[in-house]
């Protein structure tokens, strides 16, 4: 934000106390029209309960999901650079903050004074939310111990129990006995799945989740159908293409599956069609940011399994679990060193936990419920692309920049000073987005989406040098001109990759589903990837979609390409982070190019994100 456009954010006579900060950048229209509104609903508010309630509702825009009033100032200067001179700023002293907060009518304390009525901010030490996200913060803490305490993790001697050891042999059909030297972990996640109420399988690309997850549903069909039950299950992700990926892997284990005997052809069928879905989808979501699914309305499945958790916000997960029944199973599978969700919170993160370090013992509700799969199966042994990840999530900079140099055929390094290296990796784009062209001149969608997805830009940024748009506009310039026929002056020219990027349950697209503009016998349709194939649609049905010549790496999460050209910004840019690079990189199934300054990979490599969540001190005390 530009310091002409900070200082046209107005700022109202109730709150001015809030006006140097607006200046520098800190605070923009909605928190100041936050602020006023309720000046005026609770006349002779304190300015220092007006900038804790702006600086609370700064927090979810920025990922945090309460502010921190000891270290508010360093906090924000660490994190964004587009504030100016933050630590100068009339902040008020930290302890004297607590207190005259702990007094204001805008904010509870729990265990304090009774609440005389719900209150816009929950004081707790010197932590301040936003009272809803107190409320789900306090609702996925309290909800996911229940459900861990409700039906604890079966013991290693399962004694003479004839449900476990009907259990026992279902997974030794499916995994083989678990009599190895070293315990099967992928085996003992399933069997936490299937004996708990809550459980947690973690671990990097290509570590056995979907491996797992498959037999973790046949498992469960074989136990129920030997109970003469019927399992009701749902496999769900946060994002369409999230979806269609664990879909693609599970079905992808079925063959195996059968073939050793482990399942019959009738359950072989049964799994092949096991559909999943986006989280959406899954809660039934109405215009509104409503959901049909909810504690009056629960989901009728038994088992639930969800895949991406990182991608899941606090608030989404606060529906979820409200949403489910209070006897059905749930499984979060992912990748807690990825990017958390755009929105508020860092749950997969929050819920792995101190689980993640195998020599350290750690108390708590999910103690014995979370199983980190370490073993790296989808890259060889010599991978330099396995490598470079793990050096990535260590936080080696020195080892990741010399794999990054070392020559390998599945990593490449271009200098964002490389005017000749630049052109060779547009050269690549571009012969892709001439193959999605061609094909959809063809009539060929699925040609089309096939050329789209080998190979893909993942942009750290939107603008800049190097950002999405840059990419964008030089590959869909170089493609039009290559193909003339690719009229780049109509909005749905033939040959337009095109990405969702809102919810649109009228026409079964959701954010995140990716498409190609096709001809079809004259007319033009847009044939979408969605949860259950490929969907031709008008384009007069479709508003809220961009360009798909590239994408940001926040966009690409639950994506693999075989290719992924990771484009970074300058080393100032606070987007670089830790996380930012490790899930970019680990988007690729067989190359990866970065382009961008050994700055800017250091930086990003020294960088793990910083997100307030209180999350995992509630659940692992």
């Amino acid at each position: 934000m530009s310091g002409s456009a900070r200082h046209q954010v107005a700022v109202p006579p109730e709150v001015t106390v809030l006006e140097p900060f607006v200046g520098s950048g800190v605070f923009g229209p909605f928190e100041v029209h936050l602020a006023a509104t309720m000046a005026r609903l609770v006349p002779g508010t304190s300015d220092d309960g007006i900038l804790a309630l702006a600086l609370a509702a700064r927090a979810p825009r920025h990922g945090h999901v309460y502010a921190e009033l000891h270290h508010a100032a360093d906090h924000i200067a660490g994190s964004d650079d587009r504030v100016e001179g933050v630590r100068g700023l009339p902040w008020p002293e930290a302890d004297e903050w607590v207190r005259a907060l702990t007094d204001s009518p805008l904010a509870s304390v729990p265990g304090g004074r009774p609440a005389d009525r719900v209150r816009p901010l929950v004081l707790e030490g010197g932590r301040v939310y936003l009272q809803r996200f107190w409320h789900y913060e306090l609702a996925v803490a309290d909800e996911l111990r229940r459900r861990a305490g409700r039906d604890p993790a079966a013991p290693d001697g399962v004694g003479s129990d004839p449900v476990a050891l009907r259990l026992d042999a279902v997974l030794d059909l499916l995994f083989g006995p678990d009599d190895g030297p070293e315990p099967d972990l992928q085996r003992g996640a399933a069997r936490k799945a299937l004996t708990s109420g809550i459980s947690v399988i973690a671990g990097g690309p290509g570590t056995g989740k979907t491996h797992t997850v498959a037999r973790i549903l046949a498992a469960a069909h074989l136990v129920a159908a030997a109970d003469g039950l019927r399992l009701d299950v749902a496999l769900a992700a946060p994002t369409g293409k999230a979806g269609i990926r664990m879909g693609d892997a599970v079905r992808g284990e079925v063959p195996a599956l059968e073939g050793s005997g482990a399942v019959s052809p009738e359950l072989a069928a049964q799994l092949m069609a096991t559909e999943p879905i986006t989280v959406d989808r899954l809660l039934g979501w109405l215009p509104g940011a409503r959901f049909r699914h909810d504690a009056r309305n629960p989901l009728p499945h038994h088992l639930v399994i969800i895949d991406e958790t990182s991608m899941v916000s606090l608030p989404m997960m606060a529906k979820l679990l409200d949403a489910m029944r209070p006897d059905a199973r749930l499984v979060l599978v992912g990748d807690p060193h990825q990017l958390a969700s755009i929105e508020a919170g860092t749950v997969m993160d929050d819920v792995v936990g101190p689980a993640e370090d195998p020599g350290r013992a750690a108390g708590g509700p999910l103690a014995g419920r979370v199983t980190v799969l370490r073993r790296m199966r989808r890259f060889a042994e010599d991978s330099a692309i396995a490598a470079l990840a793990a050096a990535v999530r260590a936080g080696e900079a020195n080892t990741a920049l010399e794999l990054l140099g070392g020559g390998h055929s599945d990593l490449r390094w271009v200098r964002d000073d490389d005017g000749d290296g630049l052109d060779r990796v547009l050269d690549r784009l571009v012969t892709a987005g001439i193959e999605v062209g061609t094909a959809a001149t063809e009539g060929d969608a699925r040609g089309a989406l096939g050329a789209a997805t080998r190979i893909k830009v993942l942009a750290a940024t939107r603008g800049g040098p190097l950002g999405l748009y840059d990419w964008s506009d030089r590959i869909e310039a170089a493609v039009a001109e290559a193909l003339p026929a690719l009229n780049r002056s109509l909005r749905w020219y033939v040959g337009r990759p095109v990405i969702v990027t809102g919810n649109d349950a009228v026409n079964g697209v959701f954010n995140g589903d990716v498409g190609v503009v096709v001809a079809h016998d004259g007319e033009v349709r847009v044939d979408i990837v969605a949860g259950d194939g490929v969907r031709a649609l008008a384009p007069s049905r479709l508003d809220r979609v961009d360009t798909w010549w590239a994408m940001t790496i926040h966009k690409s999460q639950g994506s693999e390409f075989s290719h992924a050209v990771v484009s970074l910004p300058r080393a100032a840019s606070p987007i670089l982070t830790r996380e930012l690079l490790y899930t970019a990189v680990t988007r690729a199934k067989d190359r990866v190019t970065v382009v961008g300054s050994e700055a800017s990979l250091r930086a990003a490599i020294d960088r793990p994100i910083a997100r307030a969540s209180g999350l995992r001190h509630r659940l692992w005390p």
